[in-house]
């Protein structure tokens, strides 16, 4: 311990504030360097693929980052660019679409525009693979009930998808941060033999 009446060399001080600076940076790095990571599950035991967290919420500028566990999954905005789907991603936002991702194949977008955001997997939207991101503030289309401006001349949302729209609330989204899918109530039982 330092004796409070001894002066501070200024060697010993700028080799503190240097360490401290240092310490400050990394830290302010690996914050940076953090990208959230959804995963894009099959579990065979409830019958179900599904983007888990389900609900994620971003900074505006911020990316998120899927992974997928088996091969065939997509992230892909609903979008009419995207197979004719309604609206439900900011309008000023650009439409993303993985294409099909490989077994531990990754996908990232930057979300630049405010709003909510709504997204499904192409090759599993039957199965209701839905999941949503709000970026600051909820807003826009995506906030809008599923089929909106009603189901003609647009690709359908399956009847699947309709309880997880109902679960995804995105107040609870920006108040939790990541909202888990319930695998507990979506999920499937099935008899023991």
């Amino acid at each position: 311990m330092r004796n409070p009446n001894e002066k501070i060399s200024r060697r010993n001080l700028l080799r503190g504030l240097a360490s401290s600076a240092l310490l400050l940076s990394n830290a302010r790095l690996l914050g940076q360097d953090t990208v959230p990571r959804i995963s894009i599950t099959l579990s065979y035991a409830i019958g179900l693929w599904y983007f888990n967290p389900v609900g994620l919420y971003l900074e505006k500028g911020q990316t998120a980052e899927w992974m997928a566990t088996r091969w065939g999954p997509t992230v892909t905005a609903f979008h009419p660019s995207n197979g004719n789907q309604e609206l439900r991603i900011p309008e000023a936002a650009e439409p993303f679409d993985s294409g099909v991702l490989a077994r531990e194949d990754t996908f990232r977008w930057t979300f630049d525009v405010e709003g909510t955001y709504d997204y499904f997997s192409k090759n599993h939207l039957g199965m209701g693979v839905v999941g949503r991101i709000v970026v600051g503030n909820p807003g826009g289309p995506g906030e809008m009930p599923p089929r909106y401006g009603g189901a003609q001349g647009r690709a359908p949302i399956y009847p699947r998808a309709m309880p997880v729209f109902d679960f995804l609330d995105s107040q609870e989204i920006v108040r939790q941060k990541t909202v888990s899918f319930p695998t507990d109530r979506l999920g499937q039982s099935y008899p023991e033999y």
